[in-house]
């Protein structure tokens, strides 16, 4: 962790500790908590696309196969001393470690086009296959030393076993004639000291040759070695201090092979600890719907809805309101005023610890565009920092941290502060924080400071490279909305704030005389601009809206209209080409008719055959001509299929005229008024035929009355949520649209995924995509229909 960086202030500890949970190793959380500010740009961006691909195998590939381990530091440590060994489990973590690491090796590298950054953490890994087959040779797969781990431990192995039987052979069969006898109650043989013995009777103990190994707890009775089965237990306790012997040296001849290959592990452990501290990076990053922000090297903060990761984690249901906030070259100090409980010490803390997480290589709680500069320190002054212990006031300890920070503080530096120049007088309070800020502005350092001293707005609104904002605050019903506004001051709403609350009126009348007219009219002002900044946030959110649709509506004219076009143009060409095929025959027959005259010497009966057959000819031909002319003879009315004079296509008339002599024409699906002189029947329909033509099956109904261009499925279990959208996406492609937006909301983000997938191949859909910031970014998914 970096010592210079005061983390608790600005609780970035928290997050730490709570990204902590996410790993597996010891080595991944001690690489977490080692934090740092990223000092070179390409550095930074290495670790944020680290996590990026992370975040996409965790969301797109096949379980990851990450798992944890025992600890091997002091198991490595003894590895280390020359003639020492590891014992059997240490011998069983590491093994298990180096199978982990093989998984995982396997797994990137079949995918090591898609994630190669993840490959390039675990092509350091080495599983040391060679070694893995030695701890296998003497490990049996629960950890244990395998009887056959060499020749002498087998036979030592053998011969104690046997040797075992022999001796609960005899002690069985003497027991039972004890039994017999009366010496004792207990069929059962016990163990004492290591040691088989026998249960006899205290009163009879004498009647048993051999040493007394116990007594039970009543003294009622004693466990007796029989003295010719002392030796045999000798040889068997001499034969497991040699078996004893063989499998420490064992032991040590497997841990002389994992010295040889320390600084192979060593480097395993370590890129292993790389990997894990980027996966736990990701599962947060998941789970809080996080973004890698761009690196700005032009030293321009954006933050586009950005939110506090404190207040995504709580349990509430109350939802955390964004911020967007944008510094650059051109405004290097920004001050918030506006109403106590109001948001700004949440923005000021929003902006530092998001700009710290983004330096220190985490992915941040904002929408795609935003971007934070590479800053050299970030320094805060948040809270009240009075200390009894040092005896010093709580302006005296602001002072000190201010020192500390105008000290540190440089071009490359973020500096929050929060109700500067209070805690002493407001007159000398405000001078003091003028000449502050203006000296973080000259050293080009990016600063946010929070007050309520009116002096600093007029401070801000004249100094060239210094912002005024604040909090809007709801005038009616007197209540914050924590939303953020650059530009503008805000006012502290005191007097509106005691009245809601019952201060007495005539106190607060007074409080307004003495504030004076002045001041009151420049507040009066703010207030004014907030609403009207308000109802014009509202409006442009409504014409956005509507834009929207208008858009999604003009695109499914065009669509209806180029296929009304594309229909009318292969019309046109069929009648030409048959046509053209008609004219080519006609030509043929013309020359046989006339071949035949002469032959015949224009005899009467060819002539008048001749004429017969050309009059028929002149019949079809006109036919044709009729079915790409208009029939202007025939009046129209409701029902007529029609042609729009200048366009291509036919249309159906559903209305009868109105008082503007227009009538209402449905084109396939799409509705036009069209002036009734301006149409003329199509030749294909005859009204005096009992049967109409067929024409393509449309909805008479208007689009906009029946269902909306979005559905909302928020809140509804992934099945449930999955139906809702196939039913939808019906309806849509029955009601003619052509984009939908499905919200599902941000949250865990389990119902866009799940969402996602059954969007893909679906024969209704096209393509679809996740919003766009002014569409609801990742809270909503936009779908092109069939």
């Amino acid at each position: 962790m970096d010592k210079s960086l005061d983390v608790k202030t600005l609780e970035f500890d928290i997050i730490v500790d709570y990204v902590v949970q996410n790993t597996v190793s010891r080595e991944g959380k001690e690489k977490i908590k080692s934090f740092f500010l990223y000092e070179k740009k390409e550095y930074l961006q290495t670790e944020l696309n680290r996590i990026t691909e992370m975040v996409n195998l965790l969301n797109y590939d096949d379980p990851f196969p990450l798992e944890g381990y025992g600890d091997l530091t002091l198991h490595l440590e003894r590895a280390e001393i020359e003639g020492s060994y590891i014992n059997p489990e240490g011998l069983f973590i590491l093994s298990q470690f180096l199978k982990i690491i093989e998984r995982i090796k396997k797994y990137i590298t079949q995918r090591k086009q898609k994630y190669p950054l993840l490959k390039k953490i675990t092509s350091d890994f080495n599983y040391l296959a060679s070694l893995q087959n030695e701890i296998k040779k003497i490990l049996d797969p629960h950890g244990n030393i395998r009887p056959k781990a060499s020749d002498t431990l087998y036979t030592l192995h053998q011969t104690i076993e046997k040797n075992k039987v022999t001796i609960r052979k005899k002690l069985e069969s003497k027991l039972k004639t004890f039994i017999s006898k009366g010496y004792a109650r207990d069929s059962n043989l016990v163990i004492r000291q290591g040691r088989l013995a026998l249960p006899i009777i205290d009163t009879y103990r004498s009647a048993v040759k051999g040493i007394v190994l116990d007594q039970s707890a009543s003294g009622s009775t004693v466990f007796i070695e029989p003295i010719d089965i002392i030796e045999l237990n000798n040889q068997v306790h001499k034969l497991e201090s040699e078996k004893q012997r063989e499998i420490e040296r064992i032991l040590t001849k497997i841990t002389d092979v994992v010295r040889e290959n320390l600084t192979s592990i060593h480097d395993n452990i370590d890129s292993f600890g790389e990997l894990d501290k980027v996966y736990a990076k990701a599962q947060f990053s998941l789970e809080l719907d996080c973004l890698s922000a761009e690196i700005n090297s032009q030293g321009k903060l954006m933050l586009k809805n950005s939110r506090h990761p404190l207040l995504l984690l709580r349990d509430s249901e109350e939802e955390v309101v964004p911020l967007s906030v944008t510094m650059d070259d051109t405004i290097r100090t920004v001050i918030i005023t506006g109403p106590n409980a109001g948001g700004k010490t949440v923005a000021l803390k929003t902006v530092g610890l998001l700009s710290l997480m983004h330096n220190c290589g985490f992915h941040i709680p904002a929408e795609e565009g935003s971007s934070i500069p590479l800053f050299s320190g970030i320094f805060a002054d948040i809270g009240d920092r009075q200390s009894i212990q040092h005896d010093l006031s709580t302006f005296s300890s602001h002072v000190k941290r201010l020192n500390s920070i105008l000290e540190k503080s440089n071009a490359d530096s973020l500096v929050l502060l929060d109700e500067i120049g209070s805690s002493t007088d407001p007159t000398e309070g405000a001078a003091l924080a003028e000449v502050i800020l203006e000296y973080l502005t000259t050293l080009e350092c990016m600063t946010i400071a929070t007050t309520h001293m009116g002096a600093l707005k007029v401070f801000a609104n004249q100094h060239e490279h210094i912002e005024n904002a604040s909090m809007l605050f709801d005038s009616k019903k007197l209540s914050p909305s924590y939303k953020f506004q650059m530009g503008l001051p805000g006012s502290s709403y005191a007097f509106e704030i005691a009245e809601k609350y019952g201060m007495n009126t005539d106190i607060l009348s007074k409080a307004r005389k003495r504030v004076g007219e002045q001041r009151g009219k420049v507040d009066d002002l703010i207030l004014q601009l907030e609403d009207e900044i308000q109802k014009s946030s509202r409006l442009s959110e409504e014409a956005e809206i509507k834009h929207s649709k208008l858009e999604s509506l003009i695109q499914l004219y065009q669509e209806r209209l180029n296929k009304i076009k594309k229909e009318g143009k292969e019309e046109k060409k069929k009648i030409i080409e048959e046509a053209e095929n008609f004219l080519k025959n006609a030509n043929v027959e013309i020359e046989n008719i006339v071949r035949e005259i002469k032959e015949k010497q224009a005899a009467k009966s060819s002539i008048k055959n001749a004429k017969k057959t050309l009059e028929q000819k002149r019949k079809k031909i006109r036919e044709l001509q009729d079915k790409h002319t208009f029939d202007k003879k025939k009046t129209l009315q409701k029902g007529d299929r029609a042609y729009w004079h200048g366009h291509t296509g036919k249309g159906e008339i559903i209305s009868e005229p109105d008082r503007t002599g227009r009538v209402l024409v449905d084109w396939n699906g799409i509705r036009l008024r069209v002036p009734l002189d301006e149409l003329q029947l199509s030749p294909e329909f005859d009204q005096e035929n009992t049967e109409k033509p067929e024409f393509s099956v449309h909805s008479d109904v208007d689009i906009s009355d029946t269902i909306r261009d979005e559905i909302d499925v928020r809140g509804m279990r992934a099945e449930d949520a999955v139906a809702a959208v196939d039913k939808y996406l019906s309806d849509a492609v029955m009601s003619g649209l052509h984009l939908v937006r499905i919200i599902h909301g941000k949250g865990t983000g389990v119902l866009r995924q799940v969402i996602a997938r059954h969007l893909k191949g679906h024969n209704l859909v096209k393509d679809f995509r996740l919003g766009r910031w002014n569409e609801g970014d990742t809270g909503v998914t936009i779908v092109e229909m069939q």
